[in-house]
C-alpha cells in the first residue's frame, strides 16, 4: 500500500471510530461502503474491520465507563444489556460470516448497499416502541448477523433500537461499544478461519485510526447532542450505500 494510500486509510479510520464511539454507530457501516468504494476487496474488508473496531471498543468502552456513561462494574442494568445483546448475537455471528464467505462478491456487495441504505434511513427517521428484554435479543441477533456479514450495521441497530426503546443516549452508546468487541473479535476469527486469502496489509492502519478514535470518541459524548449529527451522518450513509449500487452496475 502506497503511502499516501495507508495515511489516507488511518485518517478515515479515526475519523469514523471517532463518529462510532461517540455515538455508538456507524464505523463499519461507513467504513465499509468506503474502502469497497476506494477498491478494496469486501472480503477484506469486513474481517479488517471487525478487528480494527475490537480494540476501539476496547478503548472507547474503557472511556465511557471513566466518564460515567455506564457502569459496568457488576451486574449492573448496563451489564445485562450488553450480555442480553452479546450471548444471543455470538450464535449470529458463525452464520454471519459463514454466509459472508460463501457468496458471490457482487451478492455481498449489494447486501452492504441496502444494509448502509436501510440503517441511514433509520438513523435519519427512526421509529419508537417499548423497550423489552426479548427485544433486545432480537437486535443482537439481527445486529451481530449484519456486523460479521457485512462489516456494519451493528451500532444502528442496537445503539438507535435502545435508544428508541427509553434507554438514556450515553448509555445506550456505551453498551452498544462494550457489545461489539465480543461480536468484533468473534466474528474475525471465524472470517480468518474461513477465508484463506487474507491479509495484513489493510487491518494494521485501521487498527491504528481505530485505537485514537477510541480513544477521543467518548469524550465527544459528554459534551455532544447528537441530533442533527446523527442525521448527517444517515444522509452519507445512504449516499454511500447507492453509489456502491451505482458502482456495481456501471
Amino acid at each position: 500500500m502506497e503511502s499516501g494510500l495507508y495515511i489516507g486509510v488511518v485518517a478515515l479510520a479515526f475519523v469514523c471510530e471517532l463518529i462510532d464511539a461517540s455515538l455508538g454507530m456507524m464505523y463499519g457501516t461507513l467504513l465499509s461502503p468506503i474502502l469497497i468504494i476506494m477498491g478494496f476487496d469486501a472480503r477484506i474488508v469486513v474481517p479488517s474491520i471487525l478487528l480494527s473496531q475490537a480494540v476501539g471498543g476496547l478503548i472507547g468502552t474503557v472511556r465511557h465507563n471513566g466518564y460515567g456513561h455506564a457502569d459496568f462494574s457488576g451486574m449492573t442494568r448496563d451489564m445485562k444489556i450488553v450480555l442480553v445483546v452479546v450471548l444471543p448475537g455470538l450464535l449470529a455471528c458463525a452464520v454471519g460470516a459463514l454466509v459472508g464467505v460463501k457468496i458471490s462478491e457482487f451478492a455481498l456487495n449489494m447486501y452492504i448497499a441496502v444494509l448502509v441504505i436501510l440503517m441511514g434511513i433509520l438513523c435519519v427517521r427512526p421509529y419508537h416502541y417499548k423497550f423489552g428484554w426479548w427485544k433486545m435479543v432480537g437486535i443482537g441477533l439481527l445486529a451481530s448477523f449484519n456486523k460479521t456479514m457485512s462489516g456494519g450495521g451493528f451500532g444502528p441497530v442496537t445503539s438507535s433500537g435502545k435508544i428508541l426503546g427509553g434507554i438514556d443516549s450515553k448509555a445506550s452508546i456505551a453498551t452498544t461499544t462494550f457489545a461489539e468487541i465480543p461480536i468484533c473479535l468473534a466474528g474475525f476469527i471465524i472470517w480468518s478461519v474461513l477465508n484463506k486469502d487474507f491479509n495484513w496489509e489493510l487491518p494494521v492502519p485501521l487498527l491504528i485510526g481505530s485505537f485514537a478514535g477510541g480513544l477521543l470518541g467518548p469524550w465527544i459524548t459528554k459534551r455532544i447532542r447528537d441530533g442533527k449529527l446523527r442525521i448527517s451522518i444517515g444522509v452519507l450513509a445512504i449516499i454511500s450505500g447507492i453509489w456502491i449500487v451505482v458502482k456495481l452496475f456501471l
